[in-house]
């Protein structure tokens, strides 16, 4: 079995770690966990670069602080956020986006349901 860490944000402050497994040539979340940015440096977590989808297990215990257990948001500058944080859902041209803050980067951009749930962990 393969399994690999990626770090996610739910705020500025809150960093945490993804245990995904490779499932059937895509990824799976199996597990979340409480991580600081320098521990997650020290354990090579901060390097990992993985794509495709990343859907959840049945007992996928979500963001370990807002409990979030769905979205996930990629953003441009190659870090992942959770779900949580962001505007409702609005139309822009029949699209339906969200508009979200990188808790990484600052920067803000709108993304649609396939850019929250089919999210890249990273660019290659």
């Amino acid at each position: 079995m393969q399994a690999n860490v990626i770090l996610c944000k739910c705020s500025p402050k809150h960093t945490f770690g993804i245990r995904v497994e490779k499932r059937s040539n895509d990824w799976v979340r199996t597990w979340a966990f409480k991580i600081d940015e320098e521990r997650a440096k020290g354990e090579g977590y901060d390097g990992v670069k993985l794509t495709g989808t990343f859907e959840p297990v049945d007992n996928y215990p979500g963001c370990p602080y807002c409990g979030g257990t769905v979205g996930l948001s990629f953003c441009s500058c190659g870090r992942i956020n959770c779900s949580s944080g962001g505007s409702d859902p609005v139309d822009i041209d029949g699209e339906i986006v969200v508009e979200r803050t990188c808790n990484w980067c600052g920067e803000t951009g709108y993304y649609t349901a396939a850019d929250v749930l089919d999210a890249s962990a990273g660019r290659d």
